[in-house]
């Protein structure tokens, strides 16, 4: 249809023709949207509700999940229509992965991995596709509060412009009047003539209301700005995938340069030999060491050290990576510079193996462990990248993946258990006070020790740790269920034939 053009008027009016625009439409709009809001108002108050149930003046455990998955899904409700069914599986998928650590146990890890997978379910839902999903969940952390904020005072702002005094006054008595007189008349009649129920209306009228919890209002404040952003997700969606443009960045020549590279890598080449070769005389060979040094001496002042050196080779190796371009020797010397650096890894593990079968395990110990791993196997990761001559993109999404998966799989397992175990089953030195000061995880290994007296390994240290009972299912957690049934298929006596 072609538009009508009337002539003689100039365009800017032709172009500004808002007198034309049938306001119904608008109106309707508006009228929608304050429609869903409301929708979206009972909603958040239904969920404040359930936060109070689930999460007030009780233990963290099992409701933390709970409340986090109802937020989540409540969000996917509302987001449904718009989402493909592919988004919603991985939505679904995501907030069970997200949560399931806060099942095993609510500890400061748990929390971490649940905000950051909810962050990131979140921002799906806003319809970031999964390439920006990274950059949406970073955003929505000042995104959120600001949609909060800019919502809230809308709302204030609708409620103040409802003009009460145009309420017509007559006419509401006209309508109103007669029925509510009447009915309290009669109501005061029934009251004199049935005694029941004027009981129960003075027993209403006489309770007093007790003060408002101020603690508990404020939690119901940072309840509804940490709901809301969920329930209007597809509001912040522009702000969430927004781009910074990307800058020409220039190459300026500094203090790392191609010759630089050069110098520093037949330097490091030498140091490494030096320390490789002392480890192949006394930590693999029979060379014996010089008086006043124990093996676990030895072992034990290395093992940290010689890590934070692997480290730190393998950030200089991605620094230098561009200038090795075209320089076969630059590259071949980086190559064997970090085979050198795997096997300061490798003895940095056979050295904290060494000191753990003297002085038994510690959480650090432990950790150290799982530590030299990440960072051997990021070091295959970096060698291959330059032998395949691989993006520096492609290293950092692989090695930010296995840490992250890494991080993940930790929060299932207990460091505690696993401490006591090994100490309590090697012919370590038992340090009990170190024992006493871990969590409820230890008590199994401790019972299996020492029988129902268990407890008595630790009165001497004035500590013992103490097996965690849940009031309700509330403050359930499955690592805590484990526990206890261990602890009870231990403690119990087994029937006489």
């Amino acid at each position: 249809m072609k538009a009508l053009t009337i002539p003689g008027v100039p365009l800017a009016m032709q172009q500004d023709g808002w007198w034309l625009d049938a306001p119904a439409d608008k109106t309707e709009k508006r009228r929608k949207t304050r429609r869903a809001d409301g929708g979206k108002a009972l909603l958040l108050l239904a969920l404040i509700a359930l936060g109070d149930v689930l999460v007030w003046d009780t233990v963290a455990g099992l409701n933390i999940a709970v409340f986090f998955g109802a937020v989540l899904f409540a969000g996917l409700g509302v987001a449904w229509p718009r989402l493909s069914a592919r988004t919603r599986v991985g939505i679904v998928a995501g907030v069970v992965l997200s949560l399931l650590p806060l099942v095993e146990l609510v500890q400061p890890l748990s929390l971490l991995i649940a905000l950051v997978g909810l962050s990131l379910c979140t921002a799906a839902l806003a319809g970031v596709s999964r390439f920006d999903l990274l950059r949406g969940a970073a955003r929505l952390w000042w995104v959120a509060p600001a949609q909060t904020f800019q919502d809230g005072v809308l709302g204030a702002r609708q409620l103040n412009d409802l003009n009460f005094s145009r309420v017509d006054m007559r006419s509401l008595v006209m309508t109103w009047g007669v029925p509510a007189g009447t009915s309290l008349v009669f109501a005061l009649l029934i009251l004199a003539a049935n005694p029941v129920l004027d009981s129960w209306v003075s027993g209403i009228t006489a309770l007093e209301l007790p003060a408002p919890d101020w603690w508990r209002v404020w939690f119901w404040l940072f309840l509804a700005a940490a709901i809301w952003p969920a329930l209007v997700t597809w509001r912040m969606r522009e702000r969430l995938r927004a781009r910074e443009p990307r800058r020409a960045t220039v190459r300026r020549e500094g203090v790392i340069n191609a010759g630089s590279v050069a110098r520093s890598l037949i330097a490091f080449n030498a140091l490494f030999a030096v320390q490789t070769g002392m480890d192949v005389l006394f930590l693999y060979g029979d060379a014996g060491l010089p008086d006043g040094i124990s093996p676990a001496a030895y072992a034990h002042r290395g093992a940290y050290p010689l890590l934070v050196t692997a480290l730190f080779a393998g950030l200089f190796a991605v620094v230098a990576r561009p200038y090795l371009a075209g320089r076969p020797v630059l590259r071949w010397l980086m190559l064997i510079w970090l085979a050198q650096t795997m096997a300061l890894v490798v003895a940095s593990v056979w050295r904290l193996d060494i000191y753990v079968d003297a002085f038994g395990l510690t959480r650090l110990r432990l950790a150290a462990y799982i530590w030299m791993g990440l960072v051997a196997a990021g070091l295959g990761i970096v060698v291959w990248q330059i032998w395949r001559d691989k993006p520096a993109a492609w290293m950092m999404l692989r090695s930010g993946v296995m840490g992250a998966v890494v991080l993940y799989l930790c929060t299932f397992v207990s460091f505690d258990a696993a401490v006591a175990r090994h100490n309590l089953s090697h012919p370590v030195h038992q340090d009990m006070f170190m024992l006493c000061q871990l969590s409820e995880d230890v008590i199994p290994a401790l019972a299996s020790t020492f029988g129902h007296n268990w407890q008595a390994a630790c009165v001497s240290e004035y500590m013992q740790p103490h097996l965690f009972q849940p009031d309700d299912w509330r403050e359930w957690g499955f690592r805590n269920w484990r526990t206890r049934n261990s602890l009870a298929s231990m403690l119990t006596d087994p029937a006489i034939p």
